[in-house]
Order: C-alpha cells, then sequence, then structure tokens
C-alpha cells in the first residue's frame, strides 16, 4: 500500500519549500497538494467564514500535481478532507516554512495551524520549518529530506489523538547538523515596532516593521536552544490550551469567594419556583 500524504503550507503554492518537500515526500507516497494562492505568513488558524474562495488547479506535464485555493492554511486542509480529497491521508504535512516556527511565534503561525487543523481531524500531522529568515539563503534540501525520514516514522505509528509535531530545522548543511533533541516550547518571539507610513483617507497608516529576534531565557530544553546548537528541534503540541494541572487550584482558590457560582447541578440549593405574570394578575 502507498501512502497518501496531504501537503499544505502558509508560503503559498509557488513557495520553493513546499516545491522541495513535494519533491521528496513523493519518493515515498501520493503526494496531493492543497495550498493558498497567495502568501499567508503569520494568519495564525484564521478561517474564512464570509469571504468567497478561488480553487485553481496546478498542473505539471499533463498531470495535476496541486490546487491553489484563495484562502488560509486551515481553510487549505478543510476544503482538502471535505472536499477534494476522495480518501482520509494518512499523514498531513505543513511546510516547509521559510523561518523558523518557535517559542511564541508559534501561536501566530500559519504553518503550524495548517498542522494543527489536521489534529483538529484526528489525523496525524507535521509542520516543518527551516531557520533561515531573510537575508539568509535557505537550505530546504536537507529540510526535506528529513521530512520525509520523519514521516516514514509516524505514519506506520501514528500519534495521539489532537497531538502535531513542530519540526525546526537549522539552515546550514547536512554535515553540520548535531543531532535531533525533543523539545519543548520556549519563549522567543520578534520584536514588535509599529512606523507610522503617512495618512490614507486621512487616517495614520502604521506598519509593524520589528525584524529583531528576542530571546527567552536559554532553557536546555527549549526549541530555540536546540536550533543554537545546529539541532533539530521536534516540539509535540496539541490544540487542547486547556492547563489541568490547574484546574484543582483555580476550584478550591475560587470557592471561597464565588461559592454559588461553582456548586455543582447536585449542590445547587433547592429555588423556590417564580411566579409567573399570569399567576400575579389575579
Amino acid at each position: 500500500m502507498k501512502y497518501r500524504i496531504l501537503l499544505t503550507n502558509d508560503d503559498g503554492i509557488m513557495a520553493p519549500g513546499l516545491t522541495s518537500l513535494y519533491s521528496e515526500l513523493s519518493r515515498i507516497a501520493d503526494v496531493t497538494v492543497v495550498a493558498p494562492s497567495s502568501e499567508k505568513s503569520a494568519v495564525a488558524h484564521a478561517i474564512s467564514v464570509f469571504n468567497e474562495m478561488t480553487l485553481e488547479e496546478h498542473v505539471k506535464d499533463g498531470i495535476t500535481w496541486g490546487y491553489g485555493f484563495d484562502g488560509t492554511p486551515a481553510d487549505c486542509v478543510k476544503i482538502a478532507l471535505t472536499h477534494i480529497l476522495k480518501e482520509p491521508p494518512h499523514l498531513v504535512i505543513s511546510g516547509i516554512n521559510r523561518g523558523q516556527n518557535t517559542g511564541f511565534n508559534i501561536l501566530y503561525s500559519g504553518t503550524v495551524a495548517g498542522a494543527m487543523e489536521a489534529a483538529m481531524y484526528g489525523l496525524p500531522a507535521i509542520a516543518v520549518s527551516l531557520a533561515a529568515l531573510p537575508p539568509a539563503v535557505p537550505f530546504f534540501d536537507y529540510a526535506a529530506v528529513f521530512a520525509a525520514r520523519l514521516a516514514l516514522q509516524v505514519i506506520p505509528r501514528g500519534l495521539p489523538r489532537g497531538v502535531l509535531l513542530n519540526v525546526n530545522v537549522p539552515n546550514c548543511l547536512p554535515e553540520q547538523i548535531r543531532g535531533v533533541s525533543i523539545t519543548r516550547q520556549g519563549e522567543s518571539r520578534f520584536e514588535d515596532f509599529f512606523r507610522h507610513e503617512g495618512h490614507m483617507n486621512g487616517l495614520p497608516l502604521f506598519r509593524n516593521v520589528g525584524g529583531r529576534y528576542l530571546f527567552g531565557e536559554p532553557l536546555e530544553d527549549y526549541d530555540e536552544t536546540a536550533l543554537a546548537k545546529n539541532v533539530i528541534s521536534i516540539t509535540p503540541l496539541r490544540y487542547d490550551l486547556t492547563h489541568h494541572e490547574l484546574i484543582p487550584t483555580f476550584e478550591n482558590w475560587l470557592r471561597e469567594g464565588i461559592h454559588d457560582e461553582l456548586l455543582s447541578p447536585d449542590e445547587q440549593p433547592d429555588m423556590p419556583p417564580q411566579s409567573s405574570r399570569e399567576d400575579q394578575s389575579d
């Protein structure tokens, strides 16, 4: 049986990172590409609710190799799974993104969101990013090779429901890679700086041009710490954002001050029935 892989990204269907990944994955699986028609970087997990979106077939050498969809990465995964694919894929991969998706930037990432959407459908998913922020020249080839190797490990084993793997690959030659590390999300982020760009229709225009990368505390198991050592970072992520360990603490903390609202249905005191207006009109 040949594996089926759905491939998406947030840099757009013509992005070189997607092309490299498609070429490598095609060696091991039947790959269907459904990716944004244009770049959708940093759209996070946005979906299009009210806009109409076009779907364009992309053909090469007489063969359909993918579809450009005028939506977000999450939109692309949705339409692929509900409209385009005849059978569910064995794996969904989003990438290769140009630039790492680590730390706080995971929450803004369209690349991660594409994989997260697949996880919400109960499918194993991988987000792949290359730590090659401009003006660095990106080396996508090895990241694509590693993604294919990882895919061959994930497909037969699967992933826990609701979990995706966020993979960040150092932008260096293969011989400079210093291994692979299972990491946790760090605290790095981009600096915000809003520059005044003039006016439009009498209103001030601003653009966020903060490009400096701010590193958090360099803890040994952080994703950014691994990349800084030329180590590939793999971070298991999940869409459940609940802080489960804190629930009992907050229940105890709040019960003293907001007791009635925190009672379970069985604990609620019996309230006398309230009379209606009709009862009071006699």
